[in-house]
């Protein structure tokens, strides 16, 4: 999880390229802002800013593309408070997803919801599959959706859906005989679909980059220097996906499943369920690159 007084500082400092002024403008000293800069680049694996003796600091793409998603998650935080505020609601689900389930599937889902659901409130927390059902036991959430953790008591859908090449639009497989890929540090899984589709098609690729954290990952997948496999439907621009028109064998599939608590669910609940259900069944084809036909 980010700590928003990190992300904070780190808005701050992409306008400014200046510790020393972020720090007046926080009201704090210049180590605080530093300290702040060094977790979030822990938390996402990789430098944030490009601070050269003699050079003038500047962001690096990663940076870049953290202080775009900063920018959202801080008005989002200001938008909640103030709902929250400003509100009285009938009643409050809890909902815990991924972090690409999160930027991708999620934002129409609660779009709907919140036009046929007014009163109702979500909160929604990432974490990693792994971790959710675990949350979900200790009661720490009412929903988990995400990849498949097997058949169990309160699952409500499992959902296959194909998995995909994603990447940024300016990114040519074709330019290279040995595909650099990037995984999170324990996507065995993906890993494993990605190289056996490899080696099937007589094609090579190597693991450019691991990363920690989604974020981190997504930066670089942004950044045109690699490719990562995805659920087709966490696939949407910026990203796009990649198939055999351009070089690349075609991968398995996976699936993803909504799990609940058992027992009475609300009506609001319910309505939650069926739109994630309904909108992993209309995601399967993922946005391609401009010119290019689906997969």
């Amino acid at each position: 999880m980010f700590d928003l007084n990190s992300l904070e500082s780190l808005v701050i400092a992409s306008e400014t390229l200046s510790f020393t002024e972020t720090a007046e403008r926080r009201n704090t000293v210049q180590s605080a802002i530093s300290s702040h800069i060094r977790k979030l680049e822990n938390d996402v694996g990789r430098p944030l800013f490009e601070r050269g003796r003699g050079q003038q600091m500047r962001l690096t793409p990663e940076g870049q593309a953290l202080v775009a998603y900063a920018r959202r998650i801080l008005s989002l935080t200001d938008e909640a408070l103030a709902t929250v505020k400003n509100a009285r609601f009938q009643e409050t689900i809890r909902l815990g997803t991924t972090v690409s389930l999160a930027q991708s599937v999620l934002p129409p889902v609660l779009s709907d919801f919140a036009r046929q659901e007014p009163n109702v409130q979500i909160q929604v927390d990432c974490d990693r599959s792994n971790a959710l059902l675990e949350r979900l036991a200790a009661g720490e959430i009412d929903f988990a959706f995400m990849l498949d953790q097997g058949k169990r008591t309160g699952r409500v859908f499992a959902e296959s859906t194909p998995l995909v090449w994603a990447g940024s639009s300016d990114f040519s497989p074709e330019a290279w005989l040995d595909v650099p890929l990037v995984f999170l540090t324990d996507g065995r899984d993906l890993r494993r679909h990605a190289f056996d589709a490899l080696d099937r098609a007589g094609r090579r690729g190597h693991i450019a980059y691991q990363c920690p954290h989604p974020v981190g990952l997504r930066a670089f997948v942004l950044s045109g220097l690699a490719l990562t496999v995805m659920a087709a439907p966490s696939v949407t621009l910026p990203l796009v996906s990649f198939g055999p028109q351009e070089g690349l064998p075609q991968l398995g599939s996976t699936v993803l499943s909504l799990y609940r608590p058992s027992g009475h669910q609300s009506e609001a609940a319910e309505t939650l369920g069926a739109l994630l259900n309904a909108a992993v069944r209309t995601r399967q084809k993922p946005q391609k690159a401009a010119g290019l036909s689906s997969v």
